[in-house]
């Protein structure tokens, strides 16, 4: 009983520390030619395995050259497969698995990407996600941090 009271002790603090350093960052941020924007994280129970989600983000491109996400992370728990989809005709298209490269700027206007990363063992053991950050580093632009703000549990993919 005293060690689940201290496990729920070290959740709240994790969980209020994680919610204010999001409050910190900006809804949206800019590195170079991209804007980076809605930021979400979503959280869910997966039957006894450890708790997963996936955080998400939408990426803008004003420049005439396209960019690569390198890498994701988050307070909230290690990232694992990172997926991008981009906007194209006004169609989402999704990419070859492993290709992670950004839309350009075109004549009809900015390239749009969404970027997703799914999350393993997320660290403040509550599947209902509270507000995160999310670092994301592009291969041209660098690293930028934008907030992610919880949307409701979902049942794991599958």
């Amino acid at each position: 009983m005293r060690f689940h009271l201290v496990g729920a002790i070290c959740a709240i603090v994790t969980a209020a520390a994680g919610a204010a350093h999001a409050q910190d960052a900006p809804a949206s941020a800019q590195a170079g030619d991209l804007t980076i924007s809605q930021g979400h994280m979503m959280g869910w129970a997966g039957g006894g395995k450890p708790l997963g989600g996936e955080v998400a983000f939408t990426v803008e491109n004003a420049g005439a050259e396209p960019d690569r996400v390198v890498s994701v992370s988050t307070p909230a728990g290690p990232s694992g497969e990172v997926s991008v989809q981009v906007a194209r005709d006004g169609r989402a298209v999704k990419l070859e698995p492993g290709d992670l490269t950004l839309a350009a700027a075109t004549a009809d206007g900015p390239g749009l990407s969404r970027v997703t990363a799914q999350l393993t063992g997320l660290t403040h053991g509550a599947p209902s996600s509270v507000p995160t950050t999310i670092t994301v580093t592009f291969e041209r632009a660098g690293p930028v941090t934008v907030s992610a703000r919880p949307v409701s549990p979902a049942p794991p993919p599958g």
